[in-house]
């Protein structure tokens, strides 16, 4: 019984930290893609989205 807890337990942390690892993701390529077209100000929620539509196969 004390092997099924953990199991839980374990998955919950891993699903907490799930949408942390993608916000990461996001935020690195949503980075590259704003260094490659030469830094543009006030273009950050472009890149954002564009990032995340990559990523996430939109």
């Amino acid at each position: 019984m004390a092997a099924k807890i953990k199991k839980v337990v374990s998955d919950k942390k891993e699903t907490i930290s799930r949408p942390e690892k993608l916000f990461v993701e996001v935020q690195k390529k949503a980075y590259y893609f704003w260094e490659k077209e030469g830094k543009p100000q006030g273009k950050d929620w472009d890149m954002w989205l564009k990032a995340e539509k990559e990523l996430l196969g939109r």
